[in-house]
This record gives structure tokens, C-alpha cells and sequence, in this order.
């Protein structure tokens, strides 16, 4: 038995390199990345303990796979959801006694007694929860559960009736343990054909149990971590993902896809990836009522790999055309019906099909004895079908311009052919791979994969992006957003996009601006960005066609862009560490029960806290509240108001133009050229955005080509680090470290000091910069905006491996006078926004000669006298003095209630 085993583990081995094009494996916890290690699902055989039909694998101190098989041959394969078992061995001890197996970690302690199939009887785990004894045993019921994610929001509104269906478990609890069930899960077992491994079910025949015990306790971020260890790394996706995206639910053709292209850009509306639905491609009959089946049993026309060519007569030219400016391009997919005669491609799938293999559904060479011809039915899971599918069908398309396809796999589940398999799991796999294994040879120039489909179950990270599905427009389903998106962080899904606005109606009305408006605010902080919507007359998602509202969504994508190298940063990190991008505050806070319950908000990256803004506001004063939570122990600068928050619970007001992200206070956030409008393009302009507080901060600012999958090892990393207090800041860029293929030797800094007064000095290198009221590109100055109350510094571009150091000091006035700067911001802003209308009712109600009181006016031209005169900042500020300004405004008897209501109601910032 023993040698048989050894003999499949050579095999593994032998097969190892070729599972890497599946997955890479993360380092140690505390270990930096590398590059890739190939993954070897046959663990170390110093980690294995055997006793009788029972093997124990020691993965990590709080993690060990619990094996059982009734004929004792025991799985050293992969399974969907576990490919890497190969983790350096941690210190346990192993004895026996009396019939029982202990293993003791420095975390746990496993006792087995005797020989049978695990059960409460004869199996435990215990380890130590906030000093207090833990025990678990099979069958025990995991209430603490803190999810993973669904495979789908379709027909989600976020209300208790209308929740994500199918929600599954993740790999941590407020139990302190939760255990994964691999017992049924396929095998990927691999080979030497190009794919690298091909998925087989399960042995059957015989009993057996597969099962992970995580016991971390509340240290969700290793739990969390260590499963990406054994799950696979979530790979990096290509830059332009990160971007804007559009798609419609409609019957497009070339031209006026092409025009609303055209408008994006004349627009300035920055934007990445061009989506067609379904309406690419012949429907044939199609109909929204009774539509007539196909001898799969779908509606003819819902599958469909023939392009309309009344609608793009020229495919290639028109893909030419898009990609010209500026977009990728994606194609939406139904696979269900397979390949019917009604195709274009027909005829070459069936003879690449045949001549591959004979054990196919349906008459010889596909004709029936009339002569007629027989469709081949959807078989992804038999490598020659798949092989003859993507070779004879999606290859040709990709070659006339396709950059990636969504794939959009709404019917029958599991497989017809491989019994319990999930169809959505083995497309993604395939898809994704597909991308691997067509562009070997290429070196540093093979293209990053990239996939747009649902959740498959566990070990469907190693295949982004997730589509979410057709959620409905409505303030509750934005409310659900941010919880379903951070708790899918819990299984490592860190990559959702969802329909920004929603796409369903429960009752037909027109687009809500100010829900869509929100909704794209609330988007900036998800990781992928996503207009979809659909044939509805009542619905109209192009953002310039609400004119009262196209500002708010514009500025919207424009802080998408704007956030795109902090955005980058977080995913490098998700590849290197396994955490994702938005994270639940329970991952830093699990002894705090608002970490729980306050689930419309969340950690995106490292130093941001977004908290999306789910109601709609007040008619009178046009303010919407959001309680946020900040943790005790954390500071966080409000990037509305510029307010500083800590170690409270919030109830704030915020304008249609505000939007309720918070950033860490002393953090240094990269930030893109604000003129760029694609992902695809280069530029060597880093903004750094460093928000007030003291002490010692530091970013590690990532680079790489940003579309090669050479990214594990040719990148290119900066260290930031500030150092600040009451009357200096220090901030040193480093020289670049690495590189990568493109990569400017030459770099163009600007740094933002925002929530903070004007300095005295300003040197660079030593060297004194001036002040300037106009800087001039390549001038080596700073200036002051006094309507953001931050400072700028700009230099002149210089050579990326040069080291910069920015020292600045503060007046003592200024050090002793700093936190007068606090809310201010906000303030301001909305009294400048709120000019017209108090001119408006002052020519109305009152005087027009007398348009504006002076106490008002003290606060909203109080920006422009600052940006005028810095130096007198603080002055300006002290000055401000909102009671004078309400009451000179409420003693007016001229001037209507709902006015003075309004105007107070803005002055609170609260």
C-alpha cells in the first residue's frame, strides 16, 4: 500500500511544474514574495501522520487535513479547492497511548482513538479562544460562520426576503474554527497535455472523508492567508481591469457602439473596457415570450457564436476601431445549447471535434440519416470537445480582436457527464487556463488572463473576475453590496463586479439619479467598476443624461482613476499575502461587536475606510446620513469634510457631492495623473496624497508592465516614508527598486499635505522651493489651495533612481494652531456650493443689492482669500464664525423657514 502511494506521489512530482500554470503558492506568513513556487498538492511526508484508516496532515500550528478512507488509499491529488499541500513543516509532537493518536501544535491538540470513520466519539480538536478552552468534534454545528460569498445576486434586493442565494461558508468564524469538506470535492489530476490537469470525480465506491480544521481563533487574516496557501494565489488581474467598464443589455451596432465610445472620451469620461451582451451574435428566433427551444432545451438564439452581420459587417475592423480608442473589448456568452448547425462555425468544430475523438452524443460525423445535421451538445468537460471549442470557435474570435470573454452560464449547474461537477467552477478553470496554456513561449510578452464569470465554490479565486448577476436598483441592494463584497474576501473571491445602479426592476420607473449617483460613489471602493443595464425604456445609464447629477458620477470615475496605483498596491498585495482588497472590519477588530454589525462599511487596502452612503437624503435640506464607525486606537481623515475622526460612532450628513471614504491619518496614498483617462496608457507622473497626522508612515508603491504575466518577477517597487509632527514632516522617496519590461526611467512627483496649515519652508533635497501662486509644469514650487486647505509641492521630472527627501517646517503659530484647519474643509465647500441659492433667495425675499451677508460670505469666499494670501490661513480660519453667520441669516424675517433650515443643516458637518 505504502509503495503504491509512493509511486502516485513520483508521478505528482514529476507533474508538478505543470499544475503551475493552475496556481503559484505564498510564501510563509511574515515571508515576502519571490515569485512563484510551482504548487505540489502531496504534502511533505514529514507532516503526515498515519493511524490505521486515518491520516492527519500538519499544514500549519492551527491547520491540519483530516483524512479517512475505508480502504485506506488516501488522496494526494488536487482537488478544486485545495492544489498546494507542500508548506514547510511546523514543530508538533505525535504519541500513542492506550489507543489514542495526540498531535500537539504550539496551537492545537488532535485526539483520534481508535480506527473508524471520524465522529464525535473518536475525534476532537482543542485549542485556546481569548483564554478559554475550545473543542471541536464532526458533527458539531459552525453557528459563528462568517460566510464567504453566493454564486450569484441575481434577484437580490438586499432585503431578508430577496438575500443571495446559496451563500457559502468561509474558512473563519466567531467560533474560533470552521472546518472545509473536500470529501466530495473533484480531483485535478495532473497530466502532460497542454491544460497541465484535468478534472476526474471522485472514487465513490468506497467511504472516505477529506477535511480541513482551520483553528485560528480570531486571527481571521492568517486563517484567511494560510488557506490561499493550500487554495492557490489570487493572481494579479491586468491594470485596465481596474478601470471603468461599460455594458448594455442591447442590440448595438457597430456605429453606435462605436459613437458612444467616441462620447466617453470627448466627455473626459476616463474609461477602460467596452462590453457587448448578448445582441453580438445571431438570436435567431429569440423572443421574450414563448421563444422555440433547441434540442438542448434552451431558447434557440440564447447561445450563439455567429456575429449579426447586419449589425458588424466587418467584426475584426469594428474591434480594430474600439481598440484604437482605447477600449478592450469583451463578448457576453451563453454556452448551454453547445454548437448548433445555425452557426457559422459549425462546420469546423465538427470535423476539429471528430477527428479527435469518437465518443461523442450524436449520429456519425454529426449527420442524421435524412441528411439534416445534429448539434453537439455543451461537453466543457471532455478535453477533446473543450479542445475542438476553444480551437475551432473562441480562438478565432480572440484573433479578430476579442480581449476577453463573459461568460455568462446561468442554466443546469453540475455537469450532465461528470456527475456533481459545477459547471460554473469548470468554465472559469478553463477559461482562465486557456489564457496560460495558448500564450507559452511567450516569455515576458504572454498576456495576463482575464475572466468575467460567477462564483463556482470554493477555489474559484484562482479565477478572477466574479460577475455578480442582475441585482435590482434599489437602496437596499446597495446597502447589501458592501457586506456581500467584503465578506467574499473570506474565501479569498477578492475580485466582484457588480452592476453599478443594479439592472432589475421590481416595478418599472426611471433611473433614480441620486441612487445611481450614490451607487457610483459607493463603487469608487469595490474592485471592479461596472455600468450595466438593460433594454428597459425606463431606465438610462449614460451619466451625461442626468444633467443635474452627470458632475457627481463624473468626479466619481474621476477619483476611480485617480486611486488607481493605491488600487494596484492593494491587488499586488492580495497576490502576495492572500488578504484582498476590501476586508471586513472584523479582520482587525474581532473582539469589538460593532466590527459585526456595522456591515455597510469596510477596509479597502491598508489605509482607507469606505462606507457607503445607502439612503436617500432629506428633501429639505438635501443632506443623507450615515452612521460610520471608527475603531478605538485608529484616526481616520474624512475626505469630505475634513474632519478627523477616532474611536467613535458617527452619525454624519453628506451633500450629493460628498462621498464617505475616510483615509488613515499620516497615510500616504499614490494617486494617478490626473489627466489620465485609460489604464492602457503610460505615464511616470506618482502623486502622493499624505493626509494629516503625526509620526511615522510608509508606503511601498508597486509597479509593473501591467497586462504580462512576467508580473511575479519583473516589477518594480519605491519606498515612501514620512515622518511628521506639530512642526515638521520629512517625507523621502526612495530609488526604485527592480524593474520590468517599458518601464520610464524617469518619474514626475507631486505631493498633496491636505489638513494642514501653510509651511514656512519647503526644501527638497536641500535645496529651498518657492512658492508660487501659478506653478508652471517642470517648476520645482509649491503652492497652496485654500479651498482643499492643503499644500502642494510639484518637481520637475528626474530619474526614477534618485533618491528625493521633502522637508517642511510650521510656524510656531501654525503648530500651536493646527487643528482650527479640521472640518473646515467641508464647510467651505458647501457654502461655496450653496452661493447661487442664497443669492437666489436674497433677490427674492430680501434686498438684491444685498445679495450675500458678510458673515456668509466670511466662510465661502473664505478658500479664496486663503489661496490668495497663505500666509494668513489661519487668520482666515479663526474668523470663520458660523453662529454669526446662522443667526444674521435666521433674524431675517424676509427669508422663508426652509431656507435657514437648510443653511443650518449644512453648517453642521454632523
Amino acid at each position: 500500500m505504502a509503495a503504491a502511494t509512493w509511486r502516485i506521489s513520483r508521478r505528482l512530482l514529476r507533474a508538478g511544474l505543470l499544475l503551475a500554470l493552475l496556481v503559484w503558492t505564498l510564501p510563509a506568513a511574515g515571508q515576502a514574495s519571490s515569485g512563484p513556487a510551482p504548487s505540489d498538492p502531496s504534502a511533505d511526508p514529514a507532516a503526515v501522520v498515519r493511524s490505521g484508516h486515518a491520516r492527519f496532515t500538519v499544514l500549519t500550528p492551527q491547520l491540519v487535513r483530516m483524512e479517512w478512507a475505508e480502504d485506506g488509499v488516501f488522496e494526494d491529488r488536487a482537488t478544486l479547492g485545495v492544489v498546494n499541500r507542500r508548506l514547510p513543516v511546523p514543530p508538533f509532537r505525535v504519541s500513542r497511548e492506550d489507543g489514542v493518536l495526540t498531535i500537539l501544535t504550539d496551537s492545537l491538540t488532535l485526539r483520534y482513538r481508535g480506527d473508524g470513520i471520524f465522529s464525535r466519539d473518536n475525534l476532537s480538536v482543542s485549542f485556546r479562544l481569548n483564554g478559554a478552552s475550545v473543542d471541536w468534534h464532526p458533527g458539531m454545528k459552525d453557528k459563528g460562520n462568517l460566510m464567504g460569498t453566493a454564486r450569484t445576486l441575481d434577484r437580490c434586493d438586499g432585503t431578508p426576503e430577496h438575500p443571495a442565494r446559496d451563500f457559502g461558508k468561509g474558512v473563519i468564524s466567531r467560533n474560533g474554527w470552521t472546518v472545509v469538506d473536500e470529501s466530495r470535492r473533484h480531483l485535478l489530476v495532473a497530466d502532460d497535455s497542454d491544460w497541465g490537469c484535468w478534472v476526474e470525480a471522485r472514487d465513490s465506491s468506497t467511504r472516505r472523508k477529506d477535511l480541513y480544521i482551520f483553528a485560528y481563533g480570531h486571527d481571521y487574516k492568517r486563517a484567511v492567508a494560510d488557506y490561499i496557501r493550500i487554495g492557490g494565489r489570487i493572481p494579479l488581474p491586468p491594470k485596465f481591469a481596474f478601470g471603468y467598464w461599460w455594458s448594455r443589455f442591447w442590440q448595438y451596432s457597430d456605429w453606435e457602439f462605436l459613437d458612444l465610445a467616441r462620447t466617453l472620451r470627448s466627455l473626459g469620461i476616463p474609461a477602460d473596457v467596452m462590453i457587448l451582451d448578448m445582441d453580438w451574435h445571431e438570436r435567431y428566433t429569440l423572443r421574450k415570450g414563448k421563444a422555440v427551444r433547441d434540442e438542448a432545451g434552451q431558447k434557440v438564439g440564447w447561445t450563439g457564436y455567429t456575429w449579426q452581420h447586419e449589425l458588424f459587417p466587418s467584426p475584426a475592423d469594428f474591434l480594430e476601431d474600439l481598440h484604437a480608442l482605447g477600449f478592450k473589448s469583451a463578448l457576453n456568452l451563453h454556452p448551454a445549447s453547445g454548437i448548433t448547425p445555425l452557426e457559422d462555425c459549425y462546420d469546423d468544430f465538427i470535423r476539429d471535434y471528430t477527428s479527435r475523438t469518437s465518443d461523442y452524443d450524436g449520429p456519425p460525423g454529426y449527420i442524421r440519416e435524412d441528411g439534416s445535421k445534429a448539434p453537439s451538445f455543451f461537453r466543457a468537460d471532455q478535453r477533446e470537445w473543450a479542445d475542438a471549442w476553444f480551437n475551432s470557435v473562441l480562438h478565432p474570435m480572440e484573433r479578430q480582436g476579442v480581449d476577453f470573454w463573459w461568460l455568462d452560464w446561468q442554466q443546469w449547474k453540475v455537469s450532465k457527464y461528470i456527475p456533481g461537477l459545477s459547471n460554473t467552477f469548470w468554465l472559469n478553470h478553463l477559461f482562465f487556463n486557456d489564457k496560460i496554456r495558448t500564450s507559452r513561449g511567450l516569455g515576458s510578452r504572454a498576456p495576463r488572463p482575464i475572466i468575467y464569470h460567477r462564483w463556482g465554490g470554493l477555489g474559484s479565486h484562482r479565477y478572477q473576475v466574479g460577475f455578480s448577476g442582475d441585482i435590482y436598483d434599489e437602496w437596499t441592494a446597495l446597502a447589501y453590496i458592501p457586506y456581500f463584497t467584503a465578506t467574499a474576501s473570506n474565501v479569498g473571491f477578492g475580485y466582484w463586479g457588480h452592476d453599478i445602479g443594479g439592472l432589475r426592476q421590481w416595478v418599472p420607473h426611471h433611473t433614480d439619479p441620486e441612487l445611481y449617483t450614490r451607487w457610483f460613489q459607493g463603487a469608487v471602493f469595490t474592485p471592479i467598476f461596472k455600468t450595466h443595464w438593460n433594454k428597459s425604456e425606463w431606465t438610462e445609464k449614460r451619466i451625461w443624461m442626468h444633467p443635474e447629477h452627470f458632475a457627481y458620477m463624473k468626479e466619481a470615475i474621476r477619483l476611480r482613476y485617480n486611486l488607481s496605483p493605491y488600487i494596484y498596491n492593494a491587488a499586488r498585495e492580495a497576490y502576495d499575502t492572500g488578504i484582498s482588497m476590501c476586508r471586513p472590519m472584523y479582520y482587525e477588530h474581532p473582539e469589538e461587536e460593532l466590527a459585526y454589525t456595522m456591515r455597510e462599511q469596510y477596509y479597502f487596502g491598508d489605509d482607507i475606510l469606505a462606507a457607503t452612503i445607502c439612503q436617500p437624503a432629506d428633501t429639505l435640506t438635501g443632506l443623507s446620513q450615515r452612521t460610520v464607525w471608527f475603531p478605538e486606537g485608529e484616526r481616520w481623515y474624512s475626505m469630505s469634510s475634513g474632519e478627523m475622526h477616532s474611536g467613535s460612532l458617527d452619525t454624519l450628513r453628506f451633500t450629493i457631492g460628498e462621498n464617505a471614504w475616510f483615509v488613515r491619518a499620516g497615510a500616504i496614498i499614490p494617486m494617478a495623473d490626473e489627466d489620465l483617462t485609460s489604464l492602457q496608457e503610460s505615464s511616470d507622473v506618482l502623486r502622493l496624497f499624505i493626509a494629516p497626522g503625526d509620526g511615522e508612515s510608509r508606503l511601498d508603491y508597486y509597479e509593473d508592465d501591467g497586462v504580462s504575466q512576467a508580473y511575479p518577477e519583473q516589477f518594480a517597487r519605491t519606498l515612501v516614508s514620512k515622518t511628521s509632527d506639530a512642526r515638521s514632516v520629512r517625507v523621502e522617496v526612495g530609488k526604485r527598486r527592480g524593474s520590468y519590461a517599458g518601464m520610464s526611467r524617469h518619474r514626475t512627483l507631486q505631493m498633496t499635505f491636505e489638513g494642514v496649515l501653510p509651511p514656512e519652508s519647503v526644501r527638497v533635497n536641500g535645496r529651498e522651493a518657492p512658492y508660487s501662486r501659478h506653478p508652471k509644469a517642470g517648476d520645482l514650487c509649491w503652492t497652496y489651495d485654500g479651498t482643499a486647505l492643503a499644500w502642494i509641492l510639484y518637481l520637475p521630472s528626474m530619474s526614477a533612481s534618485s533618491k528625493v527627501v521633502v522637508e517642511a517646517r510650521y510656524s510656531d503659530d501654525s503648530a500651536a494652531g493646527r487643528d482650527v484647519v479640521f472640518g473646515k474643509k467641508g464647510l467651505i465647500r458647501r457654502m461655496m456650493a450653496f452661493t447661487p441659492e442664497v443669492k437666489k433667495v436674497y433677490c427674492q425675499y430680501d434686498d438684491p443689492f444685498q445679495a450675500q451677508p458678510q458673515a456668509f460670505l466670511k466662510v465661502a469666499q473664505c478658500g479664496s482669500f486663503i489661496t490668495e494670501n497663505p500666509s494668513r490661513t489661519l487668520e482666515y480660519l479663526c474668523d470663520i464664525d458660523v453662529p454669526a453667520m446662522l443667526e444674521s441669516i435666521s433674524s431675517n424675517p424676509s427669508l422663508p423657514d426652509s431656507f435657514k433650515q437648510k443653511l443650518a443643516a449644512l453648517s453642521a458637518l454632523r
